[in-house]
Protein backbone atom coordinates (compact mmCIF):
# COMPACT_ATOMS: atom_id res chain seq x y z
CA UNK A 1 0.00 0.00 0.00
CA UNK A 2 1.61 3.85 -1.63
CA UNK A 3 1.91 6.07 1.47
CA UNK A 4 -0.16 8.97 1.62
CA UNK A 5 0.82 12.49 2.38
CA UNK A 6 -2.09 14.71 4.04
CA UNK A 7 -1.86 18.41 3.22
CA UNK A 8 -3.63 20.83 5.26
CA UNK A 9 -4.29 24.12 3.08
CA UNK A 10 -5.27 27.07 5.82
CA UNK A 11 -6.00 30.39 4.13
CA UNK A 12 -9.11 32.09 4.04
CA UNK A 13 -9.22 33.45 0.52
CA UNK A 14 -10.89 30.74 -1.63
CA UNK A 15 -9.84 31.18 -4.96
CA UNK A 16 -6.03 30.44 -3.50
CA UNK A 17 -6.78 27.51 -1.53
CA UNK A 18 -8.84 26.27 -4.92
CA UNK A 19 -5.42 26.87 -6.48
CA UNK A 20 -3.28 25.40 -4.09
CA UNK A 21 -4.89 22.44 -3.71
CA UNK A 22 -5.36 21.58 -7.22
CA UNK A 23 -1.68 21.92 -7.35
CA UNK A 24 -1.40 19.68 -4.42
CA UNK A 25 -3.29 16.99 -6.38
CA UNK A 26 -1.11 17.18 -9.24
CA UNK A 27 2.17 16.31 -7.26
CA UNK A 28 0.38 12.80 -7.66
CA UNK A 29 -2.03 10.05 -6.26
CA UNK A 30 -0.35 9.55 -3.01
CA UNK A 31 -1.26 13.41 -1.84
CA UNK A 32 -4.26 14.40 -0.38
CA UNK A 33 -5.52 18.12 -0.09
CA UNK A 34 -8.31 19.91 1.81
CA UNK A 35 -8.33 23.33 3.26
CA UNK A 36 -10.11 25.30 6.14
CA UNK A 37 -10.72 28.99 6.32
CA UNK A 38 -9.54 29.21 9.83
CA UNK A 39 -7.25 28.24 12.73
CA UNK A 40 -9.98 27.42 14.55
CA UNK A 41 -11.31 24.93 11.92
CA UNK A 42 -7.56 23.40 11.23
CA UNK A 43 -7.48 22.29 15.04
CA UNK A 44 -10.67 20.55 14.97
CA UNK A 45 -9.23 18.96 11.50
CA UNK A 46 -6.21 17.30 13.95
CA UNK A 47 -8.99 15.09 15.79
CA UNK A 48 -9.30 13.59 12.24
CA UNK A 49 -6.32 13.38 10.15
CA UNK A 50 -2.94 12.88 10.44
CA UNK A 51 -1.47 16.09 9.31
CA UNK A 52 2.16 15.67 7.21
CA UNK A 53 2.22 19.05 5.59
CA UNK A 54 0.48 22.03 6.98
CA UNK A 55 0.27 25.23 4.22
CA UNK A 56 -0.60 28.35 6.65
CA UNK A 57 -1.73 31.58 5.66
CA UNK A 58 -0.05 34.25 8.62
CA UNK A 59 -3.13 36.32 8.37
CA UNK A 60 -6.07 34.59 9.71
CA UNK A 61 -9.87 35.36 11.38
CA UNK A 62 -9.87 34.42 14.45
CA UNK A 63 -6.53 32.86 15.79
CA UNK A 64 -3.73 33.86 13.32
CA UNK A 65 -0.86 31.72 11.60
CA UNK A 66 1.51 32.09 14.01
CA UNK A 67 -0.52 30.43 17.25
CA UNK A 68 -2.15 27.77 14.62
CA UNK A 69 1.11 26.60 13.86
CA UNK A 70 2.24 26.58 17.03
CA UNK A 71 -0.82 24.66 17.97
CA UNK A 72 -0.75 21.97 15.49
CA UNK A 73 3.06 20.99 16.49
CA UNK A 74 2.18 21.09 19.90
CA UNK A 75 -0.46 18.03 19.09
CA UNK A 76 1.57 16.78 15.80
CA UNK A 77 5.43 17.38 16.08
CA UNK A 78 5.83 15.96 12.86
CA UNK A 79 3.57 18.00 10.76
CA UNK A 80 5.97 19.95 8.39
CA UNK A 81 5.20 23.65 8.18
CA UNK A 82 5.11 26.22 5.28
CA UNK A 83 4.04 29.86 5.69
CA UNK A 84 2.04 32.14 3.20
CA UNK A 85 1.91 35.53 3.40
CA UNK A 86 1.50 38.98 1.65
CA UNK A 87 3.46 40.70 4.62
CA UNK A 88 7.10 42.31 4.27
CA UNK A 89 9.71 39.72 3.76
CA UNK A 90 10.90 40.31 7.34
CA UNK A 91 7.80 39.53 9.31
CA UNK A 92 7.25 36.51 7.41
CA UNK A 93 11.07 35.63 8.10
CA UNK A 94 10.89 36.29 11.55
CA UNK A 95 7.93 34.40 12.14
CA UNK A 96 9.02 31.14 10.12
CA UNK A 97 12.17 31.73 12.79
CA UNK A 98 10.06 31.59 15.80
CA UNK A 99 8.26 28.64 14.89
CA UNK A 100 10.72 26.43 13.62
CA UNK A 101 8.80 26.95 9.67
CA UNK A 102 10.32 24.34 6.96
CA UNK A 103 9.92 27.21 4.51
CA UNK A 104 8.17 30.47 3.76
CA UNK A 105 6.66 32.27 0.85
CA UNK A 106 5.80 35.81 0.07
CA UNK A 107 2.02 36.36 -2.06
CA UNK A 108 1.73 36.64 -4.71
CA UNK A 109 3.16 32.81 -4.93
CA UNK A 110 5.10 30.95 -7.37
CA UNK A 111 3.38 27.57 -6.87
CA UNK A 112 5.86 25.44 -9.06
CA UNK A 113 8.34 26.77 -6.10
CA UNK A 114 6.59 25.51 -3.22
CA UNK A 115 5.17 22.30 -4.63
CA UNK A 116 9.33 21.98 -5.01
CA UNK A 117 9.99 22.57 -1.93
CA UNK A 118 7.26 20.10 -0.17
CA UNK A 119 8.43 17.67 -2.13
CA UNK A 120 11.67 17.79 -1.20
CA UNK A 121 10.91 18.40 2.87
CA UNK A 122 9.34 15.36 2.58
CA UNK A 123 12.06 13.67 1.09
CA UNK A 124 10.53 12.43 -2.35
CA UNK A 125 13.08 14.23 -4.82
CA UNK A 126 16.23 11.87 -3.62
CA UNK A 127 18.71 14.20 -5.72
CA UNK A 128 17.84 16.72 -8.35
CA UNK A 129 21.13 17.14 -9.33
CA UNK A 130 21.77 13.79 -10.02
CA UNK A 131 24.20 11.32 -8.51
CA UNK A 132 26.13 13.12 -5.54
CA UNK A 133 28.95 11.53 -3.59
CA UNK A 134 28.16 8.54 -1.25
CA UNK A 135 30.25 10.76 1.66
CA UNK A 136 27.37 13.03 1.67
CA UNK A 137 24.25 12.67 4.11
CA UNK A 138 20.50 13.42 3.35
CA UNK A 139 20.94 16.28 5.45
CA UNK A 140 24.00 18.08 3.58
CA UNK A 141 22.64 17.94 0.92
CA UNK A 142 19.52 19.64 1.69
CA UNK A 143 21.43 22.33 3.09
CA UNK A 144 23.31 22.42 -0.33
CA UNK A 145 19.98 22.14 -2.65
CA UNK A 146 18.88 24.74 -0.16
CA UNK A 147 21.57 27.35 -0.65
CA UNK A 148 21.70 27.06 -4.63
CA UNK A 149 17.95 27.75 -4.69
CA UNK A 150 18.55 31.17 -2.33
CA UNK A 151 20.94 32.37 -5.04
CA UNK A 152 18.72 31.84 -7.66
CA UNK A 153 15.73 33.48 -5.93
CA UNK A 154 18.20 36.58 -4.56
CA UNK A 155 19.65 36.57 -8.72
CA UNK A 156 16.13 36.86 -9.19
CA UNK A 157 14.82 39.42 -6.93
CA UNK A 158 17.90 41.87 -7.40
CA UNK A 159 17.20 41.79 -11.28
CA UNK A 160 13.29 41.54 -11.11
CA UNK A 161 13.72 39.06 -13.68
CA UNK A 162 10.14 36.72 -14.47
CA UNK A 163 12.08 33.59 -13.62
CA UNK A 164 15.40 31.81 -13.15
CA UNK A 165 16.78 28.41 -13.60
CA UNK A 166 18.97 25.81 -13.74
CA UNK A 167 19.10 23.67 -16.81
CA UNK A 168 20.93 20.77 -17.41
CA UNK A 169 22.27 19.66 -21.10
CA UNK A 170 18.30 18.42 -22.40
CA UNK A 171 16.84 22.02 -21.28
CA UNK A 172 15.18 19.78 -18.35
CA UNK A 173 14.85 23.00 -15.15
CA UNK A 174 17.20 21.62 -12.49
CA UNK A 175 15.90 24.49 -9.83
CA UNK A 176 14.38 27.20 -10.22
CA UNK A 177 12.93 31.08 -9.32
CA UNK A 178 10.06 31.63 -10.61
CA UNK A 179 7.71 29.08 -12.86
CA UNK A 180 9.80 28.78 -16.62
CA UNK A 181 6.83 26.27 -17.87
CA UNK A 182 4.36 29.11 -17.56
CA UNK A 183 6.78 31.10 -19.48
CA UNK A 184 9.04 28.73 -21.98
CA UNK A 185 7.56 25.70 -22.51
CA UNK A 186 9.32 22.30 -22.41
CA UNK A 187 9.29 21.83 -26.21
CA UNK A 188 11.17 25.31 -26.26
CA UNK A 189 13.72 23.95 -23.91
CA UNK A 190 15.97 21.69 -26.47
CA UNK A 191 16.32 24.07 -28.90
CA UNK A 192 17.46 25.98 -26.36
CA UNK A 193 20.08 24.05 -24.85
CA UNK A 194 20.96 23.44 -28.70
CA UNK A 195 21.96 26.77 -29.39
CA UNK A 196 24.02 26.19 -26.11
CA UNK A 197 25.89 23.25 -26.51
CA UNK A 198 26.90 25.26 -30.28
CA UNK A 199 28.21 27.79 -28.18
CA UNK A 200 30.42 25.13 -26.36
CA UNK A 201 31.40 23.77 -29.71
CA UNK A 202 32.70 26.92 -31.07
CA UNK A 203 34.29 28.38 -28.15
CA UNK A 204 36.47 25.24 -28.36
CA UNK A 205 37.33 25.71 -31.50
CA UNK A 206 38.62 28.95 -30.90
CA UNK A 207 40.60 27.21 -27.89
CA UNK A 208 38.78 29.55 -25.27
CA UNK A 209 39.86 27.87 -21.92
CA UNK A 210 37.32 27.36 -20.09
CA UNK A 211 35.14 27.51 -22.89
CA UNK A 212 32.25 30.33 -22.11
CA UNK A 213 29.39 31.42 -23.67
CA UNK A 214 26.59 34.17 -22.77
CA UNK A 215 23.59 34.50 -25.47
CA UNK A 216 20.44 37.02 -25.16
CA UNK A 217 17.26 36.82 -27.02
CA UNK A 218 14.90 39.22 -26.94
CA UNK A 219 11.72 39.80 -28.55
CA UNK A 220 8.53 42.15 -27.53
CA UNK A 221 7.64 41.02 -24.62
CA UNK A 222 10.45 39.48 -22.86
CA UNK A 223 14.28 38.99 -22.97
CA UNK A 224 16.27 35.65 -22.21
CA UNK A 225 19.64 35.42 -21.21
CA UNK A 226 21.23 32.19 -21.45
CA UNK A 227 24.88 31.73 -19.62
CA UNK A 228 27.19 28.78 -19.60
CA UNK A 229 28.10 27.16 -16.02
CA UNK A 230 29.54 23.57 -17.03
CA UNK A 231 29.26 21.84 -20.31
CA UNK A 232 26.25 19.85 -18.64
CA UNK A 233 24.51 22.83 -17.65
CA UNK A 234 23.45 26.76 -18.14
CA UNK A 235 21.82 29.45 -15.92
CA UNK A 236 18.34 30.59 -17.76
CA UNK A 237 17.37 34.40 -16.33
CA UNK A 238 14.16 35.48 -18.17
CA UNK A 239 12.99 39.18 -18.43
CA UNK A 240 10.29 40.80 -18.31
CA UNK A 241 10.27 45.33 -18.94
CA UNK A 242 11.85 45.76 -15.67
CA UNK A 243 14.33 43.36 -16.42
CA UNK A 244 15.21 44.26 -19.92
CA UNK A 245 15.39 47.82 -18.30
CA UNK A 246 19.00 47.06 -16.83
CA UNK A 247 22.35 47.67 -18.84
CA UNK A 248 23.58 44.36 -20.23
CA UNK A 249 26.27 44.66 -18.32
CA UNK A 250 25.22 45.08 -15.09
CA UNK A 251 22.58 41.54 -15.67
CA UNK A 252 25.93 39.92 -16.93
CA UNK A 253 28.00 41.22 -14.19
CA UNK A 254 24.81 39.66 -11.44
CA UNK A 255 24.68 36.50 -13.32
CA UNK A 256 28.82 35.67 -13.18
CA UNK A 257 28.05 36.32 -9.65
CA UNK A 258 25.55 33.83 -9.13
CA UNK A 259 27.65 31.13 -11.01
CA UNK A 260 30.31 31.59 -8.83
CA UNK A 261 28.09 30.54 -6.16
CA UNK A 262 26.58 28.07 -7.58
CA UNK A 263 29.66 26.25 -8.66
CA UNK A 264 31.32 26.45 -5.78
CA UNK A 265 28.73 24.52 -3.93
CA UNK A 266 28.56 22.11 -6.90
CA UNK A 267 31.98 21.57 -7.22
CA UNK A 268 32.46 21.09 -3.04
CA UNK A 269 29.25 18.45 -3.75
CA UNK A 270 31.30 16.53 -6.25
CA UNK A 271 29.24 17.37 -8.87
CA UNK A 272 31.16 19.26 -11.20
CA UNK A 273 35.03 18.78 -11.27
CA UNK A 274 36.92 20.95 -8.86
CA UNK A 275 39.58 23.64 -10.20
CA UNK A 276 43.05 22.19 -10.69
CA UNK A 277 44.31 24.79 -8.05
CA UNK A 278 41.55 23.78 -5.17
CA UNK A 279 40.25 20.17 -4.84
CA UNK A 280 38.02 21.15 -1.69
CA UNK A 281 37.29 18.27 0.82
CA UNK A 282 33.58 18.01 1.32
CA UNK A 283 32.15 19.90 4.25
CA UNK A 284 29.10 21.07 5.21
CA UNK A 285 29.84 23.95 7.25
CA UNK A 286 31.31 25.54 4.24
CA UNK A 287 28.58 25.31 1.36
CA UNK A 288 27.61 28.67 1.85
CA UNK A 289 28.74 30.99 -1.35
CA UNK A 290 29.23 33.78 0.61
CA UNK A 291 32.19 32.42 1.46
CA UNK A 292 33.53 32.69 -1.99
CA UNK A 293 36.21 35.58 -2.84
CA UNK A 294 34.04 37.74 -5.27
CA UNK A 295 36.72 37.00 -7.96
CA UNK A 296 37.51 33.49 -6.82
CA UNK A 297 36.16 30.31 -8.87
CA UNK A 298 36.79 29.84 -12.58
CA UNK A 299 36.81 33.33 -13.64
CA UNK A 300 40.68 33.31 -12.45
CA UNK A 301 41.46 31.94 -15.84
CA UNK A 302 40.14 35.59 -17.56
CA UNK A 303 44.06 36.12 -18.08
CA UNK A 304 44.33 33.43 -20.33
CA UNK A 305 40.97 33.81 -22.29
CA UNK A 306 41.42 36.77 -23.96
CA UNK A 307 37.55 37.34 -25.24
CA UNK A 308 37.10 36.89 -21.19
CA UNK A 309 39.43 39.63 -20.57
CA UNK A 310 38.03 42.15 -22.62
CA UNK A 311 34.57 41.64 -21.16
CA UNK A 312 35.98 41.96 -17.89
CA UNK A 313 37.37 45.33 -18.86
CA UNK A 314 34.72 46.42 -20.33
CA UNK A 315 34.34 45.51 -24.38
CA UNK A 316 33.98 48.03 -26.60
CA UNK A 317 32.92 47.55 -30.42
CA UNK A 318 36.12 48.58 -31.39
CA UNK A 319 37.99 46.19 -29.06
CA UNK A 320 35.36 43.14 -30.45
CA UNK A 321 36.61 44.17 -34.13
CA UNK A 322 40.04 43.50 -33.10
CA UNK A 323 40.08 40.79 -31.24
CA UNK A 324 38.13 38.61 -33.74
CA UNK A 325 41.18 40.72 -36.47
CA UNK A 326 43.50 38.79 -34.38
CA UNK A 327 41.73 35.88 -34.18
CA UNK A 328 41.28 35.27 -38.06
CA UNK A 329 45.38 35.57 -38.32
CA UNK A 330 45.90 32.61 -36.09
CA UNK A 331 46.35 29.20 -37.51
CA UNK A 332 42.94 27.84 -39.00
CA UNK A 333 41.50 24.93 -36.73
CA UNK A 334 41.93 21.12 -38.20
CA UNK A 335 38.37 20.31 -38.58
CA UNK A 336 36.50 23.37 -41.36
CA UNK A 337 32.63 23.31 -40.03
CA UNK A 338 30.15 22.76 -43.29
CA UNK A 339 27.40 25.93 -42.86
CA UNK A 340 24.93 23.53 -44.62
CA UNK A 341 25.76 20.50 -42.18
CA UNK A 342 24.32 19.03 -39.04
CA UNK A 343 25.53 16.02 -37.04
CA UNK A 344 23.28 13.51 -36.67
CA UNK A 345 22.48 13.83 -33.18
CA UNK A 346 20.61 17.13 -34.65
CA UNK A 347 18.82 15.17 -37.43
CA UNK A 348 17.29 12.57 -35.02
CA UNK A 349 16.20 15.79 -32.62
CA UNK A 350 14.52 16.92 -35.74
CA UNK A 351 13.27 13.56 -37.19
CA UNK A 352 15.46 13.20 -39.96
CA UNK A 353 16.58 9.97 -39.42
CA UNK A 354 15.53 6.15 -40.27
CA UNK A 355 13.72 4.60 -38.17
CA UNK A 356 14.06 0.49 -37.83
CA UNK A 357 10.46 0.60 -39.91
CA UNK A 358 11.91 2.88 -42.00
CA UNK A 359 14.69 0.86 -42.72
CA UNK A 360 12.16 -2.71 -43.07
Amino acid sequence: MSTKYHVLIIEDHRELARVLRTGIAALGKEFVAWDVPSGEEALLELHRHKIDVAIIDLRLPGIDGKETARRLRERQPGVKIFLISGQEEQEVRRAAEEIGAEAWFRKPLELADLLDTIERKLGLVKSILGETPARLTAVEEEQAVGRMSDILANLRETLEAQAVALLNEVGKVVLQAGSVDALIGQESRPALMSLYSAGLNVARHLRFSPPSAHFYLSGEDMAIYLTAMAPQYALLVICNHACRDRSKDEVAHQIRQAIQGLRHIMQQLGILEPTKDHQPEVDSASLDPQTEDATGGNDASADSDPLLALLEQGLLPEDADAFWEQLAEREPMEHALHPDAITYEQAQRLGLTPTQDDEG
